[in-house]
């Protein structure tokens, strides 16, 4: 949830600092390069000379959907994030559109980073769906988690005092009826919180369904979700021209360890709709 309005008494600050975390939010800006290097949704992607594009288990080629320009999204957090001087490509497979529940679905989604200096625009194979190159606008923000999320390891119902459900009744009030992209910060929840889910699924155990709740490795495994980020949050938008599912959204994961050493092989992607 993202903090727009001043609902924050003295004493809310106190109990939900911990919880606090900085975000960029993006909003479509209008048309843009199809290569140019901005952060930005569609167009091209710009890749090494030798990187393959990347492809599905089946052999379907991903479709790119955008970049996150690292130099952009460090100088707006104030904070070196992502590897210095690289450009992220996101990519997706939008033949089976996968959920992200299945250890299977690895290879329906795909981050490639770039070194900027390395970096040329790569036309999609004939088979990949493409999209238009829309520019970004970036605006820091500090959000929260949903009031139905309990944050593994900081358990939302730690912080739950009076005036609470006030503060949570009041931003919510205000809340815009808009695209919710996001990079980094907590996400804006169509179902469920997913952080356990990503440790469950990329430790191999199928979520589809109760049963793999049920695991007996779930116990050792639990307490690594507080270990899961989001990078980058991607919503349903008409001027951006793609819909996930029922006006859905994807939501690009990935591991602290991995952010720190810059490796993002193993982002995990869910989508979530109504």
């Amino acid at each position: 949830m993202e903090i727009t309005g001043d609902f924050l008494t003295p004493s809310l600050r106190t109990a939900l600092r911990p919880l606090l975390l900085p975000s960029l939010r993006l909003r479509v800006s209008g048309e843009a390069v199809p290569d140019s290097t901005g952060t930005r949704f569609g167009g091209v992607p710009l890749l090494a000379g030798d990187a393959p594009w990347p492809r599905s288990a089946a052999g379907r080629p991903l479709s790119f959907l955008g970049q996150l320009n690292s130099t952009d999204v460090n100088t707006r957090l104030g904070a070196t994030l992502l590897p210095p001087d690289t450009l992220l490509s996101f990519f997706y497979d939008l033949h089976e559109e996968p959920w992200g529940f299945d250890p299977a679905d690895a290879s329906g989604s795909r981050v490639l980073v770039t070194p900027q200096a390395a970096a040329h625009p790569r036309a999609a194979p004939a088979e990949a769906a493409s999209f238009p190159a829309h520019a970004t606008v970036a605006t820091p923000a500090r959000t929260l988690p949903d009031r139905w999320d309990s944050p593994p390891g900081r358990p939302l119902a730690a912080a739950l005092h009076e005036g609470v459900e006030a503060f949570y009744d009041a931003a919510e009030e205000q809340d815009e009826d808009v695209p919710r992209h996001r990079v980094f910060g907590w996400p804006e929840l169509v179902q469920g919180p997913m952080q356990l889910e990503c440790q469950l699924v990329t430790n191999g155990i199928y979520c589809g369904d109760p049963d793999g709740y049920r695991d007996p490795r779930v116990a050792d495994l639990r307490a690594g979700a507080r270990d899961w980020l989001l990078l980058w949050q991607i919503d349903t938008d008409e001027d951006a021209g793609w819909a996930w599912g029922d006006a859905g959204t994807l939501y690009y994961w990935i591991h602290r360890d991995d952010l720190a050493t810059g490796d993002f092989d193993r982002v995990w992607l869910i989508q979530q709709c109504c």
